[in-house]
């Protein structure tokens, strides 16, 4: 263990990890337009939050939210400040995922050591997953700095026996309650349990400060479920509780909803690969474990541990099992990685096979950074093969489109990530060749910064550019007069519904001569697939380009309109 760093010296440090990771995501294409993101088809509830339906603001178009309005309340701030835009929206995901960042740090910091800190700090930041959910939309990265932010206090609690840090992590309970309902009490509350049970202090589950954090916690939380059953009776509950919350989480056998429906190993691979670089060390961190864990292993250890495990189980178990639930595994995760990855760098881990293994990890980087790079550079000089893009999904196809524009320009950015990346696999190299694994470890961040650089500051916002439909919903505005009704047969583009400045209403079971809007949006592919006798109602007047695979957009006209 290193020396003890002062409390206000890791503040201080925390604050700066905050600003450098804000600093870097707003690198990232904060504003470049929206497509199929799941949180644009809830931006509505904003919209009705600005309206003054604050304490159960509806989707527009849609239902009442399907959690607590903490994330739109807070979107609605930045959208009253900033305006209707795409960083207003992202702002809210954005800096918790920095503040995450900086949380992650101090703890580590403090029990763990600087070196400890920083390794799990970089490890969580330049993961894939990470950062593609700091720029969605959605109450998902709230809630996860919610979840860290109790989770760090409760063990600074338990340790410090401070009521400062169980007033702290009631705060954070009751904040991620009103973000994301009871998971915001549930995560924390299974992460304590297990570690206690794990360490055989069962007991102290029943300390008067812990169950008072928790049970203010709850209060906050419940605060709002009060006021939505005053308002909205037991359909209200119903709701919230049975359809969104009960549903989702018990086999179809008991009542459930087929709703994201997974085996239950299914966060085994998305956490791999969501962590990757990173995560090939976690056979190493394996090994380590099992080597140390009844002599040195550190508590601040089996604490991470019993928190990323308590997580993990929690939602493997539950039948729903949509990707981003389990970001809120990943700091716990990054904190065990980062600790590994400053044992073996400062050589306190004995086995000579630890430090193969790392090698050996490091090694898998540099040898696919290799050949993503060789391909790169194989694509810049002869192009695509005609039989590879006849095989690959649509999405594939448009970014090798992409790149193959960026290769032709030479765009800055495409050969930043090649230089830095080239230069990274080389660091590897003379890493493992010296056994020197701090050299290893930072050629690998090298390489993790350039890809999470070119992938979500470059080929992101450029198939974003190709894929809105930003540019159809202005020439819709444009077409439609100003006092006529627009309507939208489905509901699945919702980047429409974000950029239309005036109400788009779902249409559902279309007949000609109903009372719909006179002017709708549908999909071409739909619209050839409606009968004879619907499509001769409907005047096609405006098309868009055939952004995705979905097709192209019509706006059509209903000519016999009954009034």
């Amino acid at each position: 263990m290193t020396q003890p760093i002062r409390p206000s010296r890791i503040v201080l440090e925390a604050a700066g990890i905050f600003l450098g990771a804000s600093a870097i995501l707003f690198t990232l294409a904060p504003n470049a337009p929206f497509t199929k993101e799941l949180g644009v088809c809830e931006s509505g509830a904003a919209r009705d939050v600005l309206a003054g339906n604050i304490l159960l603001p509806h989707f527009i178009p849609g239902p009442i939210v399907h959690v607590p309005p903490l994330y739109w309340w807070i979107a609605a701030v930045c959208v009253h400040l900033l305006g209707w835009t795409e960083l207003a929206f992202r702002l809210p995901a954005l800096a918790p995922a920095a503040l995450t960042c900086a949380i992650v740090y101090a703890w580590a910091a403090s029990r763990l050591g600087r070196e400890a800190a920083l390794w799990s700090t970089v490890a969580l930041f330049f993961g894939h997953f990470f950062l593609d959910a700091a720029r969605q939309p959605r109450m998902d990265a709230l809630l996860a700095m919610f979840v860290t932010a109790a989770v760090a206090s409760l063990e600074c609690a338990i340790v410090t026996r401070r009521r400062a840090w169980f007033a702290a992590a009631a705060l954070a309970i009751g904040l991620g309650c009103l973000t994301k309902g009871i998971l915001g009490i549930a995560l924390p509350g299974c992460a304590i349990a297990f570690y206690l049970i794990v360490r055989g202090r069962f007991t102290q589950l029943f300390r008067l400060d812990l169950m008072a954090a928790f049970t203010v916690g709850l209060a906050i939380g419940l605060a709002w479920y009060v006021a939505g059953y005053e308002i909205a009776g037991s359909k209200f509950l119903r709701w919230q509780i049975g359809m969104n919350l009960w549903s989702r989480f018990i086999p179809a056998e008991a009542g459930g909803a087929n709703y994201c429906v997974h085996p239950i190993w299914y966060f085994v691979p998305q956490i791999a690969g969501g962590l990757l670089p990173w995560s090939l060390y976690v056979p190493v961190l394996a090994i380590v474990l099992g080597a140390r864990w009844r002599s040195a292993l550190p508590e601040p250890v089996i604490y991470a541990l019993c928190w990323f495990a308590a997580i993990f189980i929690f939602f493997s178990l539950s039948r729903g099992k949509c990707q981003v639930y389990i970001l809120p595994a990943f700091p716990p995760l990054a904190l065990l990685i980062g600790w590994v990855i400053a044992e073996v760098c400062a050589d306190t881990v004995q086995p000579l096979q630890v430090s193969r293994l790392f090698g050996l990890g490091s090694f898998a980087v540099a040898l696919g950074a290799a050949v993503i790079v060789a391909a790169a550079l194989v694509v810049m000089t002869r192009g695509v093969p005609a039989r590879l893009t006849i095989t690959l999904h649509p999405t594939d196809r448009r970014f090798l489109e992409i790149f193959e524009a960026l290769a032709a320009t030479r765009h800055y950015g495409l050969l930043n990530w090649l230089v830095l990346s080239t230069l990274g696999t080389l660091i590897i190299l003379v890493g493992v060749w010296r056994g020197t694994p701090g050299l290893q470890a930072f050629g690998v961040l090298i390489i993790a910064v350039a890809g999470s650089r070119f992938w979500f500051g470059v080929m992101n916002p450029a198939l974003a550019d190709r894929e809105t439909l930003k540019l159809f919903a202005h020439e819709i505005m444009d077409v439609v007069p100003a006092d006529a009704r627009i309507g939208h047969i489905g509901i699945e583009d919702c980047d429409i519904y974000f950029y239309s400045p005036r109400p788009i209403e779902p249409v559902f079971r279309f007949q000609c001569g109903g009372q719909f809007p006179p002017y709708l949006v549908i999909r071409k592919e739909r619209f050839d697939a409606l009968p004879a006798a619907q499509r001769a109602c409907l005047t096609p007047i405006l098309s868009s380009d055939a952004v995705d695979s979905n097709g192209p957009r019509l706006l059509v006209h209903q000519a016999q309109l009954q009034q």
